[in-house]
């Protein structure tokens, strides 16, 4: 029976379900009290039954293990916001969740985090979608599509809480046995720091570049080879002569890397006014709290969001600061050029309607987005 059928047969069955229930109810205006105290009695045997189970879920101790992919590599922002996320979980559960930091690559390098957090080797992580695009392919376009205009938490939330991103985001993570908690507006990504003069995207052209996604085939486009790495590596690999340039993370990244002692240049703007990053988390464990702790869980990850989108703002001024004054010249490209390069972008993504249903919802979620965007922002735009 074909998935049209079953849903007409369903919804038949259910309309007689509902007319039987309908007449029971009319004819039988008020209670009865000795089948009250009857289905009453026979629930608390069941609650009863169940009691030892939920008692021991509600008196455990989670010790749960968190991989950050950004802490301990010098950016400010990412160590601040992740402490508060683990007091906040401690304080909000009563000590009933007691979570633990591990820095970058310790448990789980970039690539192995979102396998990792399924099997079990960590309960929770801070990552990004796009490391684990070849697992789940979507992930690429929920991380970024370049000059998608996420330049404001709350457009963001919009589409993720009201326009079925967060649902999106679960259901394709759920066959891995990965619970998607929050996204996160971590900073903006994309600013390029480059050891040689680029004013024009044509200057790519025989650079080995760092770069992910779309951002990535568009360099390539231009002459560009791509070197993937992980960010904690990208200094060693530009001062070697492995990189000529690198996308990585904002400025308060670059300058806690000191990438002012091995790049003369930086490239504005950013491609992705915020590098949408995500708490994640082993779905069995998530599905084996209790209800208040996996709310406590989904409201700091929410918190955390807030906290990392704030402390970037101060980080990154004064990582901006720390760069010019280590001699980095700030080169922004051509109006001319990034219409050009956006649109093309935009197309890249559009283009892989087809691929798979979940790529496909998202390309409808960031259309409507887009629209909404232009007819709010556009007439609310105050003068520069």
């Amino acid at each position: 029976m074909s998935d049209k059928h079953k849903k007409a047969s369903i919804a038949s069955d259910d309309a007689k379900s509902v007319s039987s229930a309908s007449h029971e109810t009319a004819s039988k205006k008020t209670v009865d009290r000795r089948a009250y105290l009857k289905t009453a009695a026979a629930g608390a045997g069941a609650a009863v039954l169940g009691a030892p189970a939920i008692a021991k879920a509600q008196n455990k101790t989670w010790k749960l293990k968190l991989q950050s992919n950004w802490t301990g590599i010098g950016i400010e922002s990412q160590d601040r916001a992740v402490k508060m996320f683990v007091e906040r979980v401690n304080q909000l559960s009563g000590g009933r969740i007691e979570v633990t930091n591990f820095d970058a690559e310790v448990l789980l390098g970039i690539g192995e985090t979102f396998s990792g957090i399924g099997a079990g080797i960590a309960d929770l992580a801070i990552t990004a979608s796009i490391y684990h695009r070849g697992t789940v392919p979507v992930g690429e376009f929920l991380w970024a599509v370049p000059f998608f205009p996420v330049t404001n938490v709350e457009f963001y939330e919009s589409i993720y809480q009201f326009m079925g991103l967060k649902e999106l985001w679960r259901e394709a993570y759920a066959p891995h046995n990965v619970m998607h908690l929050s996204y996160t507006c971590s900073d903006e990504w994309g600013a390029m720091v480059s050891t040689k003069e680029v004013r024009s995207y044509a200057d790519f052209q025989g650079m080995k570049v760092r770069a992910f996604g779309i951002w990535a085939d568009w360099l390539v486009k231009n002459g560009a080879s791509i070197v993937t790495i992980p960010g904690g590596e990208v200094y060693t690999a530009i001062q070697t002569k492995l990189l000529d340039a690198a996308a990585f993370g904002a400025p308060d990244a670059w300058a806690g890397m000191k990438v002012h002692e091995v790049s003369k240049y930086y490239i504005n703007p950013s491609v992705a006014p915020y590098d949408i990053t995500e708490v994640i988390m082993n779905l069995k464990t998530y599905n084996e709290m209790p209800k208040d702790l996996q709310e406590v869980l989904l409201s700091a990850a929410r918190v955390y969001n807030l906290d990392i989108t704030a402390l970037t703002v101060p980080t990154d001024a004064r990582g901006r600061q720390i760069l010019a004054d280590g001699g980095m010249e700030t080169i922004l490209m051509p109006d001319a050029e990034l219409r050009e390069a956006a649109q093309w972008c935009w197309n890249q993504f559009l283009s892989k309607r087809g691929t798979m249903p979940h790529i496909d919802k998202l390309i409808d979620i960031y259309t409507k987005a887009l629209e909404m965007h232009k007819a709010y922002y556009g007439p609310k735009q105050l003068p520069v």
